[in-house]
């Protein structure tokens, strides 16, 4: 997906992009967090004083597992995104949110493929009331209950647990 900036500027008028991101995975590194399909973009950019600002929303299918329980669930993720671009250095410096761009034509898949990866969960969970598994017994606590005990000891007490015995 590419924007010409000195069109964009000529123009005058905001413009609709939209389409899907033609990427490699995106979510390189990750075993929790899969593509369920592709990256699909909806985004307007226009022109304000030298500078390209590009908004819009990037909606993908997740195949997330639960970091609780292990189950694996399918999320639809919206994420927002604003990235803004120059070829005037002098802006670029003032700001470190605008991208300086040496070429009138940019690519935006590196740009959105970083917007997205960043706003990506750090630890997925299948639900708020998710009770994950029995660190005893490895039952998922959701499904079925288990008679497990567990005794909370403090590391630093654990010495003084057979004492009285």
């Amino acid at each position: 997906m590419n924007i010409n900036l000195r069109e964009l500027a000529a123009r005058g008028a905001p413009i609709e992009l939209r389409g899907s991101l033609v990427m490699e995975d995106p979510v390189t590194g990750r075993n929790d967090i899969r593509m369920a399909g592709p990256i699909e973009a909806n985004l307007t950019a226009r022109s304000d004083s030298g500078t390209a600002i590009v908004t819009g929303t990037l909606t993908a299918e997740l195949e997330l597992v639960c970091s609780k329980c292990l189950r694996k669930v399918t999320e639809k993720a919206e994420f927002s995104v604003t990235e803004m671009f120059t070829m005037q250095r002098g802006i670029a410096e003032r700001d470190e949110d605008i991208h300086h761009v040496p070429d009138e034509v940019v690519d935006l898949t590196p740009y959105l493929r970083e917007a997205f990866v960043v706003q990506l969960p750090m630890a997925a969970v299948c639900g708020d009331a998710c009770k994950g598994l029995c660190p005893v017994c490895g039952k998922d606590r959701n499904a079925e209950t288990c008679d497990c005990v567990q005794e909370r000891i403090d590391p630093r007490l654990a010495g003084l647990k057979d004492f009285f015995s």
